[in-house]
């Protein structure tokens, strides 16, 4: 592989966050041609410079699955137990995993660097995060009613809900606040396995 081509590929990649479209690749590349352009981004996959995460969007081994993610769908937050690992609510989870929420469809999605897992939610429940450095992330408060409402849909996470979240951490005013948005079986259910809130 060609030093010119990866050195090009390193200063789009940090303008970029380390993850590429192919109309970015085509630009950073200054290819022209459709079928040079696959066959420079096989080498470049191949050689390890770049990560083919699904088709048409690719990234370096130092990208952000947080990153990913939001290239992936723009509008899907980070939430569950991504964000209360975060915010030292759960231990850790596993570094090479990130979950979002997002309107439509789940997707899972698994490449080299991890795994990121979007969920699907009703509009009504798009709500509680705000964007950080160009991604969409949670508050804590809806990671933690994100994470029983899947529960209650009969998703399993890799901690205990009941035992393994500080809820000491938590503003429960604006707990109950997001709650207000939710049916009242969901409350009971997250109440009953909770107690208080």
């Amino acid at each position: 592989m060609d030093i010119r081509i990866i050195r090009e590929l390193e200063q789009w990649a940090k303008e970029l966050n380390e993850v590429f479209t192919l109309p970015d690749l085509k630009v950073a590349l200054r290819e022209k041609s459709q079928a040079t352009l696959f066959r420079k981004i096989k080498e470049l996959v191949s050689c390890g410079e770049l990560i083919k995460v699904k088709r048409g969007l690719y990234a370096s081994s130092k990208a952000s699955l947080e990153v990913i993610s939001s290239r992936i769908e723009r509008n899907a937050y980070i939430s569950t137990g991504t964000i209360l690992a975060k915010n030292a609510i759960i231990g850790s989870v596993p570094g090479y995993k990130v979950q979002a929420v997002k309107v439509g469809s789940p997707r899972n999605y698994i490449c080299e660097l991890g795994n990121i897992e979007h969920f699907s939610i009703e509009a009504k429940h798009f709500f509680g995060y705000s964007e950080v450095n160009g991604v969409l992330r949670a508050t804590a408060e809806k990671a933690f009613i994100d994470v029983w409402y899947y529960i209650y849909k009969g998703h399993r996470f890799s901690f205990n809900a009941q035992t393994d979240v500080n809820i000491e951490y938590l503003d429960k005013k604006l707990i109950n606040t997001y709650l207000e948005k939710y049916d009242k079986r969901f409350i009971t259910y997250l109440k009953n396995n909770m107690g208080s809130i």
